[in-house]
């Protein structure tokens, strides 16, 4: 176990599991004096509509996922600092990949997100980010 995490990554939809992890990211955060990365990636990886649409549909996501960050960032004492970032496209390998370009020491996710089939199971992006992100991850139920 690393003696202290600087960076740390929360990855987050508008799930509950997402909030809580959120959450357990401010307290690690906190404890650590470390800054704080609050990433959300719109799944866009599968659409498969015309252009106009899939730049609606892109659109529409942004202006989700930025209420959801807005809503988080809401809830965020004075003393942490953090960093928001509002990203779309494949969620798992979009979290790996910031992880390894920003040198993450700490990924916190919700063990499922807002999918239908991520509810079944242990959710897919959280299965893959652990198996394959450059840093420890914890997962929050």
């Amino acid at each position: 176990m690393k003696e202290s995490y600087k960076k740390i990554l929360v990855a987050v939809d508008s799930s509950e599991q997402a909030r809580r992890a959120f959450q357990e990211a401010v307290e690690v955060t906190r404890r650590n004096d470390a800054h704080l990365y609050i990433l959300i990636v719109s799944d866009t990886n599968h659409l498969g509509a015309e252009p106009y649409a899939v730049d609606h549909i892109v659109k529409q996501a942004y202006k989700a996922a930025s209420a959801v960050v807005g809503s988080l960032e809401e809830l965020l004492p004075d003393d942490i600092s953090f960093t928001s970032i509002i990203d779309d496209g494949n969620p798992k390998a979009q979290i790996v990949a910031y992880a390894e370009e920003e040198k993450i020491d700490l990924i916190l996710m919700g063990a499922t997100g807002t999918g239908t089939f991520s509810r079944l199971l242990l959710g897919w992006t959280t299965a893959y980010v652990v198996n394959n992100a450059p840093c420890n991850v914890m997962v929050v139920r």
